[in-house]
């Protein structure tokens, strides 16, 4: 049953209040204790049904992979092999790229999980949460948080969640032309011989009680500290120098998210920040993707 021909989702990006690596399993994974953050700024998707079979991704940016190796098309596939569905169509899927790459904001796994979220909506699949998750951590570990998101402390590979309230803050996002590779992060990382620790316990009784001043006093990203890299201090310092109440990368990176109290002052704030490849002011969000009307 098709419910409908046409329909765009926001694909919400994130960033890492908290980040920090517990263990590495035998197939290689790395098991995760962070905080992740859905935020405002967003991929537009654009799902159109038509005459015919298989997918089609467009998109203005030439850089944008096309092909069966871009996760929206992995996203396809996985929830046909998990539903045996036969779409019976064509789908096309036009994609508005704002989410930078190689950035830590999960701009591809926040495609998949909205691609998710639109086939089971479109096809009347009704699958729950928990379903969708299963698909979803197959494709990367960021993509079960973005299918809910919101603020939550994810754990193992990113599928084991709890549900945190969400700051009442606001935020500058900033990244420098450098991109810092997922493997790339990681690598780094198990090349250090003893790496610092998050005090997750502290900082999530601060998420939890709403103190703003004790939540920026706590973020921690060990893959910032494994990065190690000039131009991540730059920014971090940059955003500081602005008024952030704190600052720290995202993810992998190499984007870094300034804190502040409200939306008018991040928007000062960002008035002031030039020369960065990507620049974006936001706002919690308190879920992942965002059905367009």
């Amino acid at each position: 049953m098709v419910t409908c021909s046409n329909l765009k989702i926001k694909a919400y990006g994130k960033i890492n209040l908290a980040l920090d690596i517990v263990g590495k399993r035998d197939d290689g994974y790395h098991m995760l204790n962070t905080v992740m953050q859905s935020v405002s700024c967003f991929d537009l998707l654009d799902f159109t049904l038509s005459e015919g079979k298989g997918i089609e991704l467009t998109c203005k940016l030439d850089s944008f992979p096309k092909g069966e190796d871009n996760i929206i098309t992995k996203a396809y596939h996985a929830f046909a092999d998990f539903t045996h569905i036969d779409f019976g169509c064509k789908i096309t899927v036009n994609v508005e790229k704002n989410l930078p790459s190689q950035a830590g904001m999960g701009g591809g796994s926040a495609d998949a999980a909205a691609t998710l979220r639109a086939l089971d909506f479109m096809f009347d699949t009704r699958l729950t949460d928990e379903q969708l998750c299963s698909i979803g951590v197959a494709l990367g570990a960021d993509v079960p948080f973005c299918i809910t998101g919101g603020t939550r402390l994810c754990q193992g590979v990113g599928e084991i969640m709890s549900n945190l309230p969400s700051p009442d803050c606001a935020f500058v996002i900033i990244k420098p032309d450098v991109g810092i590779s997922t493997p790339e992060a990681f690598k780094k990382y198990d090349s250090i011989s003893n790496p610092k620790r998050c005090n997750m316990d502290v900082l999530l009784r601060y998420i939890g009680g709403g103190k703003l001043f004790g939540i920026c006093s706590n973020l921690f990203n060990v893959l910032e500290y494994a990065a190690d890299r000039e131009e991540i201090t730059h920014a971090v310092q940059e955003l500081k120098n602005s008024g952030a109440l704190s600052a720290l990368m995202t993810g992998s990176g190499s984007a870094v998210f300034g804190v502040f109290p409200d939306i008018a002052s991040a928007q000062t704030a960002a008035e002031k920040l030039s020369g960065w490849s990507y620049k974006c002011v936001c706002q919690p969000v308190k879920q992942g993707w965002e059905f367009v009307y």
